[in-house]
């Protein structure tokens, strides 16, 4: 379920446009990857990180999506005249066969959605073995996703609503069944500070490390209500002095954040802590990812525990 406002087509676009403009700044920095690689640009979108790259002096670019967006990706790169360098296919890639052929580079252009990363995350370990030559290289190759809570009571409250419309105060159980929200975040909203969750780096990590927890800890910097856990997600490059983070301001309008709702209010005061787990666990029979958060809040205003299960994928 996504909110939508009366501007949501603009942002949209104005989301898109600072994608590629971040990535193709680093892109540009980073040419000596691209120049004259063959590259595989996975969940390609519209096309535009995949003409990004060809600037980059990329010498072919394969960009694979679903079948709707790669239909739109053709358009935009035959609009731009770069159809004679970027092949478009709209297909899993699981169902991908390229008879043996490997690619330099593997492309993968993530910015906001901690949910759609976690639940691609397997498509994309399975493109890097099966299609990426050995010392190919990974762009970006490392994928941070940090934490904080927040205070979001109109859209809880809106939430609850749809949830008891829909599906009822019998089935309260489904509420397991919800998906995270996209939405756009203002600073004033945080509650606590951020927390790293995890650190996934691209080149090593398996489909079995799927199934995995990790652990936070926040400590509240206001006296708010929170409603929710926010998450944000940085891409890495590796550079000669080593990791840079593609850094933009996380709290732009155009920058969305997946978002947690934990079906209670929490009413913290500064100084208190909330720590937790974060449990994910990968469905192999319905493809689906599922996170569980579990969280305990410790303040001088008492102490609360609980829990939200979240279908990813």
């Amino acid at each position: 379920m996504e909110r939508f406002d009366r501007q949501i087509t603009m942002r949209a676009l104005r989301h898109e446009f600072l994608r590629q403009r971040l990535f193709g700044a680093a892109m540009i920095e980073d040419s000596a990857i691209f120049r004259d690689a063959n590259v595989l640009n996975i969940f390609c979108g519209d096309g535009g990180v995949a003409m990004l790259a060809i600037q980059a002096g990329a010498r072919h670019v394969l960009a694979i999506d679903t079948v709707t967006n790669a239909n739109m990706a053709r358009r935009v790169i035959r609009k731009n005249g770069m159809l004679d360098r970027i092949s478009v296919m709209g297909i899993d890639v699981r169902q991908l066969d390229l008879s043996g052929l490997r690619y330099d580079v593997l492309l993968c252009a993530w910015m906001d959605d901690m949910a759609i990363f976690q639940g691609k995350l397997s498509d994309l370990i399975v493109a890097r073995d099966r299609f990426i030559r050995p010392g190919g290289i990974i762009y970006p190759y490392m994928i941070r996703i940090s934490a904080c809570a927040i205070e979001d009571g109109k859209a809880w409250e809106a939430t609850n609503k749809w949830i008891n419309a829909n599906i009822g105060f019998r089935y309260l159980h489904m509420r397991e069944l919800l998906r995270p929200v996209l939405d756009y975040l203002k600073p004033e909203q945080i509650v606590t500070s951020f927390s790293k969750i995890a650190d996934f780096n691209l080149y090593t990590i398996t489909l079995e490390q799927l199934n995995r927890a990790a652990f936070f800890s926040m400590v509240t910097i206001q006296e708010a209500p929170v409603h929710s856990i926010c998450t944000s997600l940085e891409s890495l490059v590796m550079r000669p002095g080593g990791p840079v983070a593609l850094n933009f301001n996380h709290f732009t309008p155009d920058y969305r954040h997946t978002i947690f709702y934990l079906g209670v209010q929490l009413n913290a005061c500064p100084g208190s802590v909330i720590v937790g787990k974060l449990t994910e666990l990968f469905d192999w029979s319905m493809t689906r990812q599922m996170l569980k958060w579990d969280y305990e809040y410790n303040g001088r205003n008492g102490k609360f525990v609980g829990s939200g299960n979240y279908t990813v994928r």
